[in-house]
């Protein structure tokens, strides 16, 4: 077993099944480097013109697809009661603080709402762009103190048009709301993990299952849902990465359209300059 764990993945559009800590149960693939990344979007080897695909962005390659209220867990899941604490919790917190009543918001609404806004919740944020995934993926540096050091950033890919057809209607999370600037910028929408035993990822992988579909065969799966490796082996590469996607104008102040977007994206160019110096 290799010490960077990415490269026991083949290079895409090859995938393979590693059933390991690192990748899981999922398809998975590598690229030779960002720059090949952004390539093999331009090509359009990632999107089906005809299906409606989504890309998720995080920073450490061997994380799995976990919500942020399951991180509480060891074992990545959570539980209902837990969910329904969180949920009465937040909505008592933003009376009178939402441009729609808090009354009036669906139970979506007021999980996407937090979500955007760093409540714990079950959602996972999705965009319908590659680089906004990518930007997600890169825009944090490393921890210098992380144990064992991360060599990859990781984008995740869903075929949303080929998984509505065996998952249930609450899976993907498209909330109307007048609230949700963020998501509009970001062009996405959410999945909701489930509550209980089940991972997100068991919860794709069984429903496939159930309904026939060849989950052991890496190919198969890949066409409803895969990670793909990006390689960034220091700091550099990533502030290369970071500087390409914000050439397309891909940065927070346009992803975060509001106060914190914009202090965020001053941060980042105050240590680039610091750090420069």
């Amino acid at each position: 077993m290799r010490r960077k764990l990415h490269l026991n993945s083949p290079l895409w559009p090859d995938t393979t099944i590693n059933v390991d800590d690192f990748d899981g149960n999922l398809p998975s693939a590598r690229v030779k480097s960002w720059q090949q990344f952004i390539s093999i979007v331009n090509d359009g080897k990632l999107c089906e013109q005809d299906d409606d695909v989504l890309f998720r962005g995080q920073r450490n390659g061997s994380w799995a697809l976990t919500p942020s209220i399951a991180r509480l867990s060891a074992t990545g899941t959570y539980s209902q009661k837990a969910a329904e604490l969180q949920l009465e919790s937040f909505k008592y917190s933003i009376r009178g603080r939402t441009k729609v009543p808090v009354s009036q918001l669906s139970t979506d609404d007021v999980w996407a709402l937090g979500q955007h806004y760093g409540l714990w919740t079950p959602l996972l944020d999705w965009s319908r762009s590659p680089f906004v995934a990518m930007f997600f993926a890169m825009s944090e540096p490393n921890p210098k103190d992380e144990s064992p050091k991360n060599y990859s950033r990781a984008v995740f890919r869903i075929n949303r048009t080929k998984l509505s057809e065996y998952m249930s209607e609450d899976f993907f999370i498209n909330p109307l709301s007048s609230d949700h600037d963020r998501l509009i910028s970001q062009d996405g929408l959410f999945t909701l993990s489930p509550a209980g035993e089940t991972t997100l990822e068991y919860q794709v992988i069984n429903a496939l299952a159930e309904n026939g579909v060849e989950i052991d065969d890496p190919a198969v799966l890949k066409e409803f849902i895969c990670k793909i490796h990006i390689p960034v082996d220091n700091e550099a590469e990533r502030k290369k990465a970071i500087l390409a996607l914000r050439r397309m104008n891909l940065h927070f102040a346009n992803l975060y359209p509001d106060l914190e977007g914009s202090s965020m994206h001053c941060n980042d160019l105050l240590r680039e300059t610091v750090n420069h110096d």
